[in-house]
């Protein structure tokens, strides 16, 4: 697309009929900074804030889940507990939001009436379907939970980017093999550039089949909500899924970026992007300061996953260790029990620790690229044409890599194995030091994964290549460690099932007790 260099615009300066026609849609359905609701001010609480707040700390690091989806699975945790034993639409969505502020989710502003009024009304929605033995209860009430977030989410418009993603990446990307290709990419790019979780996509998915079906979401019928079950089953249990995340991941940098821009300043978005020099002036200004936070967060997340990792897994396999090496050996070999307690730390600090960020030339691709995406009606921004995804054919070539792949994963943990029990391990002991790695490499691996969200193309030496070669199985049995462990959490059983309802109970007495000396001491004050 031509920039416009002359006439009623600048230099640098374009109409917004050349704007990409995905743009413009985006523009017209953002809020732009007008009336965007706010959760209030904070609120220090009192001793049952405080409480609270620590038990859902506690509770939290039970599962290694990302920062902006701890409170949806809060609200999950809360509903699935409060369904057992309330009806009641209304006192539902009350002791929904007492909750909440307890732990501090919301603000105490966002008790009034009306907040309460919404909530009830999304309960009502679903509540003929709650009691109905035809649905998954349990995948709905994720469901509701994903609802509700949203609402309670101050940001109103950062889904609406998904759809302008989908739009993007729908005409960059080309299946050939793939069935249900625009399921699927839409499930990859809501998992990946919206960061949504499986409850969150279903819920997403709702809402388009409901819109689809010509009938609005605040109607909920048994046929739709069977349709997005079985869409959403199909979507994340699909072989095909990773396949067209990795292209996704690939490509979704400067889509990213283009987002980071419009929250960087809303009210300003619809002029920059039609003022190249202040687009990319402003995109230099925001990529920057995105990287210096990704560091952090990329800190804060290996230690979230070591804390997890510990209490969750090793804690109960160390313990388990002591007793075995007594019963086997007579005594306790402390050095593999502190190699095995020591040496994941330092994998995980290894492993996170060297994780390049993009360099000056990279960042500069990318705003460029971003710029190309918001100005050209075309496939500039990943190279002038359209990555062809192809449905892997299981022919002889792909036979011997499959199993050169297998050989190589089997000679790497012989490898380790044979290393440990020279080294004095038992065999119990190798187990959970071969648990350990390979559950913390993934976890590490995923957070590496997180850094490349902006960068454009990475490279591939010969080190990375043996590296990646050397990892590959054991990041792969730590990531189906990781799901089929993460079921027998049984900490997480303790806390949900156990300690939960009469802490809450407690916690509502106590609650109520303050309230009674407050109102006291104001008339007696008079």
């Amino acid at each position: 697309m031509a920039v416009k260099s002359s006439g009623c615009f600048g230099p640098g300066v374009q109409s917004s009929e050349d704007m990409n026609p995905a743009v413009r849609e985006l523009v017209k359905q953002l809020s732009l900074g007008k009336a965007v609701a706010t959760d209030g001010e904070g609120d220090t609480g009192g001793p049952i804030d405080h409480i609270a707040r620590v038990y859902e700390v506690a509770r939290n690091a039970l599962e290694y889940r990302a920062e902006h989806l701890v409170r949806r699975a809060a609200i999950e945790r809360i509903l699935k507990r409060q369904l057992v034993f309330e009806s009641d639409t209304r006192r539902l969505s009350e002791s929904l939001l007492l909750e909440l502020k307890w732990a501090k989710y919301v603000t105490w502003e966002s008790s009034r009436p009306a907040v309460v009024e919404e909530i009830k009304k999304i309960f009502d929605k679903y509540f003929v379907q709650l009691k109905s033995p035809a649905v998954d209860r349990e995948w709905l009430v994720g469901l509701i939970s994903a609802e509700i977030e949203e609402y309670l989410n101050p940001s109103k418009d950062y889904y609406k980017f998904t759809n302008f993603a989908f739009h993007c990446l729908k005409k960059a990307l080309v299946s050939q093999g793939l069935a249900n290709f625009d399921l699927i990419l839409y499930t990859a790019i809501d998992k990946i550039y919206s960061q949504s979780d499986n409850q969150q996509l279903a819920y997403h998915l709702f809402r388009l089949i409901s819109n689809q079906s010509g009938k609005s979401d605040h109607k909920v019928t048994d046929q739709i909500l069977a349709e997005t079950y079985n869409h959403t089953r199909q979507a994340i249990n699909s072989p095909q899924l990773n396949r067209v995340a990795v292209a996704v991941r690939k490509l979704v940098g400067p889509l990213v970026l283009v987002r980071d821009i419009y929250f960087s300043g809303p009210e300003e978005f619809a002029q920059i992007i039609n003022d190249e020099k202040m687009f990319k002036e402003r995109a230099g200004q925001v990529l920057a300061g995105q990287l210096a936070l990704l560091r952090g967060r990329m800190s804060t997340a290996g230690m979230r996953s070591l804390i997890y990792v510990f209490l969750t897994k090793m804690l109960f396999a160390l313990i388990l260790e002591i007793p075995v090496d007594r019963w086997i050996r007579g005594e306790v070999a402390w050095g593999t029990l502190a190699v095995n307690t020591l040496f994941p730390v330092g994998l995980m600090w290894s492993l996170t620790a060297n994780i390049k960020l993009p360099d000056t030339r990279n960042q500069e691709r990318l705003v460029l690229k971003a710029w190309e995406v918001v100005s050209r009606d075309d496939l500039s921004w990943v190279g002038g044409e359209q990555v062809h995804l192809l449905g892997e054919t299981l022919n002889l070539k792909t036979k011997i890599f499959y199993t050169v792949y297998m050989v190589l994963g089997m000679a790497v943990f012989a490898g380790i194995t044979v290393t440990l029990v020279r080294s004095g391990f038992s065999l119990v002991s190798s187990v959970i030091f071969l648990f350990f790695v390979t559950v913390v490499s993934f976890f590490a691996y995923r957070i590496r994964q997180t850094a490349k969200i902006y960068t454009v193309k990475s490279g591939r030496g010969l080190g990375s290549s043996l590296g990646d070669m050397l990892m590959l199985p054991i990041v792969t049995v730590g990531s189906w460690l990781s799901r089929g462990v993460a079921k027998l959490n049984f900490l997480v059983f303790v806390f949900d099932f156990v300690l939960e309802a009469p802490f809450k109970m407690i916690l509502r007495v106590m609650d109520n007790w303050f309230d009674f000396l407050s109102r006291k001491k104001d008339e007696v004050v008079g």
